[in-house]
């Protein structure tokens, strides 16, 4: 389209020196681009020359090599190349701040740990960063993508946008400490002693891996330490024996609860629990089967809720 153009001729006013933005040069953005026809201008204007150099970095355009560039670029239009014979492009920086790069990556982690009882700190201290001013301010886009640790070091990248573009990414290493409400032991154990119900008390924990593991306190009540166990550490299944309070072929009582009302009828079990354990078991009466919870020796329960 453009070789079948009777056009005119266009100049361009190359300067000495001149300051640009953006990531992205066009021949607009730093020479003076004449002509009686205003498409023809804008065409020039729109002209493409590559990156813009990097902050610390300047680049030096040629006005002979700018002129065969355009000769290719439009052929058949006359386009008159003055001024300097060389421009030097300089690009206007601006500095990101340490703060607000940090602020953007605690506004992602916290969006990821939402709901979590999470604490967060920087390992090593996020420097400022200078990118090419554009025609607004940078922005950042921050993904965590992956699994994220209970608790440990996580990588977070932060990608700085310059006009909506990215430009670069900076990697930061943040420590994060999850917690969670969990039964610990109030006092040490030595192997082979009983867990009672005053052994047990709710203590906010780090939860380096504990996650699913740790047994609640209606499972640990009964149970006997397989090993020394330390205070205010919980406790898994690995940890302690767990005797079994309804044998197979048991005579129980079964209880069904919903809300406050409650009744019992006797079933039989089909197979052994712990305490905490669910069961098979079959109503006498009925010869109904269900999965019931064992709550203690002879007593298992199925709760409807409310």
């Amino acid at each position: 389209m453009l070789a079948k153009l009777l056009l005119s001729g266009v100049t361009v006013v190359l300067p000495m020196e001149a300051p640009a933005r953006g990531t992205e040069l066009t021949l607009g953005a730093i020479a003076e681009v004449r002509g009686d026809d205003p498409r023809e201008v804008e065409l020039l204007r729109a002209y493409e020359l590559g990156s813009t150099p990097a902050p610390g970095f300047t680049r030096l355009l040629h006005a002979h090599r700018l002129r065969e560039d355009l000769a290719r670029a439009f052929p058949g239009l006359a386009v008159t190349v003055a001024g300097e014979p060389a421009c030097r492009v300089t690009p206007i920086v601006v500095e990101v701040p340490a703060a607000d790069l940090q602020a953007a990556a605690e506004a992602e982690i916290a969006h990821t740990f939402a709901g979590d009882d999470v604490s967060f700190e920087p390992r090593q201290p996020i420097l400022p960063v200078s990118v090419p001013a554009g025609a607004a301010a940078p922005t950042f886009r921050v993904r965590l993508t992956g699994g994220l640790p209970d608790s440990g070091v996580l990588a977070v990248p932060i990608q700085v946008l310059v006009d909506g573009v990215p430009y670069r990414t900076v990697w930061t290493t943040w420590s994060v400490m999850r917690f969670e409400v969990l039964p610990v032991l109030a006092r040490p154990l030595k192997n082979g002693e009983r867990i009672q119900p005053f052994h047990i008390e709710s203590r906010r924990v780090v939860a380096t891996g504990m996650r699913g593991k740790a047994l609640p306190a209606s499972m640990l009540v009964g149970s006997v330490a397989a090993r020394d166990l330390t205070a205010g550490a919980p406790v898994t299944a690995l940890d302690v024996h767990r005797p079994a309070v309804v044998g197979l072929g048991d005579e129980v009582t079964l209880e069904v609860r919903k809300g406050h009302v409650a009744a019992r009828v006797t079933a039989v079990a089909l197979g052994t629990a712990a305490i905490g354990d669910r069961v098979r078991v079959r109503a006498v009466a009925s010869e109904a089967e269900h999965s019931a919870l064992a709550v203690s020796r002879d007593l298992v329960r199925i709760d409807l809720g409310d």
